[in-house]
């Protein structure tokens, strides 16, 4: 006991030494990735992360012998299911088609952010989903109190206008916050865009939790992929009433999570005219790595998680497993060069997963990212190619 106990803080130091020695004297880039230069900013940018990471651990349940054994036994029993249906083969397949929302459908209410300025509209409707018969944890999906109602929230000019679906991260998905995190400023007012916000499965008020989407820490791995599939039907779903609005024109801009989500709608459907994606991972089991608990650890041989049963599990909800339908020139990323929740190598890859497209690398970490100053006028420069904004929104 007094080795583990000794053992854990030692484990956590050297973690943010790391981080300290990355930011200072830069790291091993992938090719094609600008090199570090060093500041004391970098310093706490590159900790704000391993600090959001280690209280995001807080929020995980040790698991049990029983329940990692549980759930490896459910992702090996699915992963034999997908194989056989050809869901590893074609993962496109294994996504279902979601019926379209009409204009007048959805419950919509009207009301005010937290500091009274601004007016938004808060949609709800049944989400509609159930995984595909016949797989692990289907019941206790479809069991949970509130995830079944879908939720987005709307910031809506009076006459038609192009249209953003905003694709919130991991432990957001209120207005408050989502606004804050896509500088709705900027996006609405100044570009006159109008915004959708969907909120994710399992996040914001699809939570029974009060720190939001934390059930989805733990190892069940099917849990995860019932969130992908579902968010992507839900996306897909706000994108049809969205349509049924009259816009002009359609983009998905996703932060993180969202950015995930988004990478796996636009390569679904033929519904958006454009996407930008920030912060994105792209290798889930690559995230997972990063950023696994250090009590998870403890589950070492046979206990330790299966990484190549849990890529093949998730690869029919994986962006590297299917092709972007948004043409090159109208697909947009960005990412952190301090990144250590989402490395600079996670979105690499999807970058040439994607052909290469326009991607800005800013001196910056992931907690913080989406407000590094120089996203305003890629923003800007990105949705004015699409046709969505002028360059000059001034004008």
């Amino acid at each position: 006991m007094p080795q583990r106990l000794i053992h854990v803080p030692l484990q956590q130091i050297a973690g943010i030494l790391e981080e300290i020695r990355f930011a200072l004297l830069g790291g091993e880039n992938p090719p094609d990735v600008p090199l570090v230069e060093p500041s004391l900013g970098l310093i706490g940018q590159a900790l704000l992360d391993r600090t959001f990471t280690i209280l995001t651990s807080a929020f995980t349940a040790v698991p049990s012998a029983a329940e990692v054994r549980e759930a490896v036994a459910e992702a090996t029993a699915a992963r034999n299911l997908f194989a056989a249906e050809g869901w590893l083969d074609d993962p496109a397949s294994y996504h279902e088609a979601p019926p379209p929302v009409e204009a007048s459908d959805p419950e919509m209410t009207w009301t005010f952010d937290g500091a009274g300025r601004r007016r938004y509209g808060h949609v709800r409707f049944p989400s509609g989903f159930r995984p595909r018969a016949g797989q692990p944890g289907v019941e206790a999906w479809l069991a949970h109190p509130t995830n079944g109602t879908a939720h987005a929230y709307v910031l809506e000019h009076d006459e038609p206008r192009p249209w953003v679906l905003c694709v919130h991260g991991f432990a957001t998905g209120s207005a408050l916050v989502d606004f804050t995190s896509f500088n709705v400023r900027h996006l609405h007012d100044e570009l006159g865009l109008n915004l959708a916000f969907p909120v994710l499965p399992l996040h914001g008020p699809r939570s029974t939790t009060r720190f939001s989407g934390s059930e989805l820490l733990s190892p069940d791995y099917m849990r995860l992929v019932h969130l992908f599939t579902q968010a992507v039907w839900d996306v897909r779903r706000v994108a049809s009433w969205v349509r049924s609005r009259g816009a002009t024109s359609m983009g998905v801009y996703g932060i993180s999570l969202g950015a995930y989500v988004s990478s796996l709608a636009v390569s679904l459907c033929d519904d958006f005219d454009a996407v930008i994606a920030g912060l994105p991972p792209a290798d889930f089991v690559g995230l997972a790595k990063d950023n696994q608990p250090w009590f998870m650890r403890q589950h070492e041989g046979d206990l330790g998680p299966d990484w190549q049963l849990i890529r093949e599990l998730t690869r029919p909800v994986s962006p590297l497993a299917l092709s972007p339908r948004v043409p090159v020139d109208r697909r947009f990323l960005y990412a952190g060069l301090v990144d250590r929740v989402v490395r600079p190598h996670q979105v690499r890859t999807l970058w040439e997963h994607w052909d290469r497209p326009d991607i800005h690398w800013f001196p910056g970490g992931h907690v913080l990212g989406f407000w590094h100053p120089s996203l305003a006028d890629f923003l800007t420069r990105s949705l004015s190619r699409s046709g969505f904004a002028s360059e000059n929104p001034a004008a």
